[in-house]
């Protein structure tokens, strides 16, 4: 599959995505680069396949890494010509156009899905698994799944972590952002917004118009990942980084079939079980939709991001441009 380098403001347009709502929220961190002050998120609201998702994932995570490749010929070139030349300058027609070029590094930007059922496995299990095991995983069905015959696929993904469960019931989110945009952000300290923009998630879900929310208390433990207060996990949590450039996120479990997580040794914690929202909050039924949109307004408060900007994308549209 051919994935074609465009920038995400040109993905947007496009695929005519409809823009939902801007918010205003309080300042932890501060961006250092002009493109950070807007998380954008394309929120998928139709099931699709794990691959599908992983290929939109790829294009976005493509256009910032070719802009990236692009800013850094531009600053060599200016670099070399001042070397070159004592006191070089550019002309005005000449820094209008490289301004207009550095101003379209696309900004952050958080993915949200649903998939069908579907077994992944991070870098760490990708030399040692067997035909055998993805044979199990594959061939896997709970009893009263409530999906059909659907069975589990298997995907090899880039990402830290061993095992991980994407499905129904399940909000998977991928956030894309370069590093470089914050300051002093390294990678664990992204790892590190994301869960506590996920707990913050979790107690701070509206349940209904009068203001009162899901307050479903969490807790980290020495292991990656959001867990109930009966060490019981509830979110898992895997990123990769190209350059600064990250990919891949979280995944909350909202409502899913805990038997697809609960069968199998999950994240390389053999002792570990999986828990959801409805599990922990039975009475307090909360949407995958509603899940997503919370957890992007909470990770911008994390980011120190003060402007999200949420749009809606078919998948159909988008499977289109990725033929």
């Amino acid at each position: 599959m051919l994935l074609r380098s465009v920038s995400s403001r040109d993905l947007v347009r496009v695929l005519g995505l409809k823009r939902f709502s801007t918010i205003n929220a309080f300042k932890k961190t501060e961006p250092i680069d002009p493109s950070a002050g807007v998380l954008r998120h394309i929120q998928f609201t139709e099931r699709m396949p794990f691959e599908t998702g992983l290929c939109i994932q790829e294009k976005f995570v493509r256009a910032h890494l070719d802009m990236k490749a692009l800013q850094a010929k531009i600053k060599n070139k200016i670099n070399g010509l001042h070397q070159q030349v004592e006191n070089a300058t550019l002309n005005p027609s000449e820094k209008m156009i490289l301004d207009s070029i550095l101003a379209m590094k696309p900004n952050p930007l958080v993915l949200t899905f649903e998939f069908h059922p579907t077994y992944t496995g991070g870098k760490r299990i990708k030399k040692v698994i067997s035909s055998e095991q993805i044979e199990k995983f594959e061939n896997f069905v709970p009893d009263a799944a409530g999906i059909g015959p659907m069975k589990p696929t298997f995907v090899q993904v880039e990402r830290g972590g061993q095992i991980t469960y994407h499905g129904p019931g399940q909000m998977v989110a991928y956030v894309i952002l370069d590093l470089k945009c914050f300051r002093d952000f390294p990678a664990r300290c992204l790892v590190s917004a994301i869960e506590k923009a996920t707990m913050n998630t979790l107690k701070g879900i509206p349940l209904n118009d009068s203001g009162e929310k899901l307050d479903l208390h969490t807790k980290l433990t020495e292991k990656t990942g959001v867990w109930s207060m009966q060490d019981e996990k509830i979110a898992s949590i895997g990123i990769h980084v190209r350059r600064s450039i990250t990919s891949h996120g979280v995944a909350i479990n909202v409502s899913p079939n805990l038997a697809y997580l609960n069968t199998f040794e999950m994240c390389g914690s053999p002792d570990s079980t999986a828990t959801s929202i409805i599990n922990e909050k039975p009475t307090n039924p909360v949407s995958v939709q509603t899940t997503a949109i919370i957890f992007v307004r909470e990770l911008a408060k994390v980011l120190g991001i003060s402007k999200v900007e949420r749009m809606q994308g078919d998948r159909n549209d988008i499977a289109s441009m990725l033929e």
